[in-house]
């Protein structure tokens, strides 16, 4: 009887388990084997509306799971032909350790302004306000080591079918399912605890 009790109360205390997270409802397999270390990589673009919204949620996730957040940009998403080069302004904020500023300065200029980013002057302007000058910029956008982090950023966006921007996949293994906490009292709260519990599959 004690045994029973004491069932019942620890599910009252912990509603978040893991019978919380279904698979089809809140998260789908898309492999067989998963990444060696544990990942949470965040599929998006700075031109897609969503993101900017998500963004917060993200940012939330990034500092719960900072040793297994990251996010990679895809180019199939596209505003005046600049969707690679997207891609090379985001694998350039990366190399340099400018993520966060990067980003913040590309989506308050898309989103938040209504001043789509459309031309490499646009690019240069931005990563001139975040402390790397013209001269700088031009000679690393298109270097080696850029162009192939932002072709490999499209190459494993499209192994892992991610054809729409947000896409959450943890361990190389597992997608969010945005959709099915679509009756969710806190979606920010249970999204990021589903990330973490497919983090510990």
């Amino acid at each position: 009887m004690k045994k029973l009790l004491f069932a019942v109360l620890a599910l009252m205390m912990f509603p978040a388990a893991a019978q919380q997270f279904e698979e089809g409802v809140h998260y789908e397999v898309i492999a067989e084997q998963g990444t060696e270390k544990p990942t949470i990589t965040e599929y998006f673009s700075f031109f897609c509306g969503a993101c900017y919204r998500f963004e917060p949620i993200a940012q939330a996730m990034d500092e719960k799971y900072p040793e297994a957040f990251e996010k990679s940009h895809v180019s199939f998403i596209n505003y005046k032909g600049q969707g690679m080069m997207m891609n090379q302004a985001w694998a350039l904020a990366q190399r340099l350790g400018k993520e966060k500023e990067i980003a913040a300065a590309i989506f308050q200029r898309n989103f938040a302004q209504g001043n789509m980013i459309g031309s490499k002057e646009d690019f240069e302007a931005i990563f001139a306000t975040n402390g790397v000058d013209k001269a700088d910029f031009d000679k690393m956008i298109n270097s080696f080591g850029v162009r192939g982090m932002a072709n490999k950023m499209d190459r494993e966006a499209s192994n892992y079918g991610v054809n729409s921007t947000p896409t959450f996949i943890i361990n190389g293994k597992y997608k969010l399912i945005p959709q099915g906490f679509s009756e969710s009292q806190n979606f920010a709260d249970d999204f990021i605890a589903a990330a973490g519990y497919l983090l510990e599959k």
